[in-house]
Formats: C-alpha cells, sequence, structure tokens
C-alpha cells in the first residue's frame, strides 16, 4: 500500500484502516463503500474523471469465492 499510494508507513497504515472499516463480514462492500473510495481517490488526486461502480466492481470472484465457503 505505501508503494502505491506513495506514501510513508503511517499514512499507508491510516489509508488501510480507514478502507477496511467499508467491507462487510462477508468480504462485500456496499455500494456506498464504493463510492467512498472513488471520492477518496479523486480527492488525493489519484482519479481526475468521473469513475462508474462498473469500472471497478467485479463481484464475480467474491460470490465463487462465498460459494466455496458457503456464506452466500
Amino acid at each position: 500500500m505505501m508503494d502505491w499510494s506513495k506514501s510513508d508507513k503511517e499514512m499507508a497504515t491510516a489509508g488501510y484502516e480507514s478502507v477496511v472499516k467499508l467491507f462487510n463480514d462477508d468480504g462485500s462492500v456496499p455500494e456506498k463503500g464504493f463510492l467512498l473510495v472513488i471520492d477518496e481517490l479523486k480527492r488525493l488526486g489519484r482519479v481526475e474523471r468521473e469513475i462508474s461502480l462498473s469500472e471497478v466492481e467485479d463481484l464475480s470472484l467474491l460470490k465463487e469465492a462465498q460459494r466455496e465457503l458457503g456464506i452466500k
């Protein structure tokens, strides 16, 4: 995360701790969570254009893993 965000350990840790709270217990991310991440990336200057959920949300692997684990 430090490399990707080009930040020090403290900032990367804070970023991780804020993002991990967006996930549900089953590993899914509510639509609101995705939108918060996109907004944060815009705020940090990592994204300069509008991004639709369909560009970043692919739940196929999550759903497969959930089926294999008997979660859903």
